[in-house]
């Protein structure tokens, strides 16, 4: 009842399944106020098992109160047919023996164990903590993990104990179980072996190589040699400053009809509506392009501005407009060009600030270009009101979505509590009509 171990059930779907004892709505309304005493309108995992007490006592014949949840030893209850969980539980087993690592995810967990600056061959903890924490998952979990990776016990990690450690924690993100002790698989000594099970679903390693809620590489991996000819530094690949058949050098290189076509994947990618996108939001996008992943984790450090492991609407167009030229065999440039630069980037990035201001020695000229760079100003100005008043729409979106998920919450339960003070005032009126009958017989037998 509860798959999401959100540790709440709500009131509809414990009315739904307590009524499988086939008790009474009477006796159930009594079972829910004993296993929720202070009315918050769900069971967590102790109120559960308080209700599924009594009605085994219930089912019994014993008294439904608290003391005999203590003393009185039942049998379980009788709620109908349960779900299969043993064959579930052995197929899991079956499936998580193997936890050995494919070579070439070791050759990405070393590129990321490099691009973090190890000193002597090895990453103190310090270092390595921010990039555990970046994964989201709990904290008991990691300290699992790198009780496991620190296979020394120096407070430090290897190349290879981090190449353990990351390969957990994504196992840990597939929702596998992490193991008590280290798998043979994992141990120092343990050979290599390349036709091992791919835990990570198949995906060739792009996880590893590809930005998600980990913290990225802070260094891009480089392209292969044999990718494109040797050119000096330089001058990298980039498309051209004037778009083709003239125009203005600083519009941005997304067209209107590719940022809406962008834009609409942009919103089905963000599952959360926070208005950025993450590496594992986007993975499956990423993939389905077909593009190396080496270009593809080019192409993330080149959007990723900011280097905070996420995308905003403009960077993730821009990267998708990268990976459309990808296709088409048109690499990534090293740099970005400055009409690549979003424009609500612009204003603050290093390219715009090394333009040099154009000089008029006509006043008339110097007079429109100081009111052009004005208006200029006053328009990225609104366009960074806009994109704050959009980003404060979607907090409201979510709240309201919040506020109604509550008040469903409390009309389900409202409409409970009314059907149990329906029953309870059905039950006080048998009770005086019983008492009814009882001074009746009272009196008749005092006449006697």
């Amino acid at each position: 009842l509860d798959p999401k171990e959100s540790n709440e059930i709500g009131a509809l779907e414990a009315a739904k399944f307590l009524k499988k004892s086939g008790l009474s709505d009477v006796v159930l309304s009594r079972i829910w106020d004993l296993s929720d005493p202070t009315g918050r309108g769900f069971l967590n995992k102790d109120g559960f098992f308080v209700a599924l007490k009594l009605i085994g006592l219930a089912q019994d014949g014993s008294d439904i109160n608290m003391k005999n949840i203590y003393n009185v030893l039942g049998k379980p209850p009788r709620v109908g047919d349960l779900p299969k969980v043993p064959a579930q539980v052995k197929l899991v087993a079956t499936e998580n023996t193997d936890w050995s690592m494919k070579p070439e995810k070791r050759q990405q967990y070393e590129q990321l164990f490099e691009s973090l600056g190890p000193s002597g061959g090895l990453l103190p903890g310090a270092k390595v903590r921010s990039t555990l924490m970046n994964s989201k998952l709990p904290v008991d979990t990691l300290g699992r993990i790198w009780d496991l990776a620190d296979q020394d016990r120096d407070g430090s990690l290897d190349k290879h104990e981090f190449c353990v450690a990351m390969h957990l924690v994504y196992e840990a993100l597939d929702k596998r179980a992490i193991p008590a002790t280290l798998p043979p698989q994992l141990q120092r000594n343990a050979a290599v072996n390349n036709n091992s099970f791919d835990a990570f679903g198949g995906d060739g390693g792009f996880v590893a190589n590809f930005p998600t809620d980990i913290a990225p590489p802070p260094v891009v991996p480089p392209l292969p040699a044999v990718t494109r000819p040797a050119m000096p530094p330089a001058i990298p690949p980039m498309v051209p400053l004037i778009p083709a058949g003239g125009g203005d050098p600083n519009a941005w290189v997304v067209s209107t009809l590719e940022r809406c076509r962008y834009e609409e994947i942009f919103n089905k990618s963000d599952t959360d509506r926070d208005g950025l996108v993450s590496g594992f939001e986007i993975k499956e996008v990423f993939l389905q392009s077909g593009v190396p992943q080496n270009l593809l984790a080019q192409i993330w450090g080149l959007c990723d501005t900011n280097q905070c492991g996420k995308l905003r609407l403009e960077e993730f167009c821009l990267a998708m407009w990268f990976v459309d030229r990808a296709k088409k065999g048109i690499p990534p440039p090293e740099v970005l060009a400055p009409n690549m630069v979003p424009p609500s980037m612009r204003k603050g990035s290093l390219i715009a600030a090394a333009e040099p201001k154009p000089t008029y020695n006509n006043p008339e000229l110097e007079m429109i270009s100081k009111e052009i760079e004005e208006l200029c100003k006053e328009r990225r100005l609104m366009e960074q009101e806009v994109a704050q008043k959009e980003a404060d729409v979607r907090i409201k979106r979510g709240e309201e979505r919040s506020l109604q998920s509550e008040k469903d919450t409390l009309t389900a339960t409202l409409k409970q509590l009314e059907n149990q003070k329906g029953e309870a005032q059905k039950r006080l009126d048998d009770l005086k009509n019983q008492r009814v009958e009882v001074d009746a017989d009272i009196a008749i037998a005092r006449e006697q």
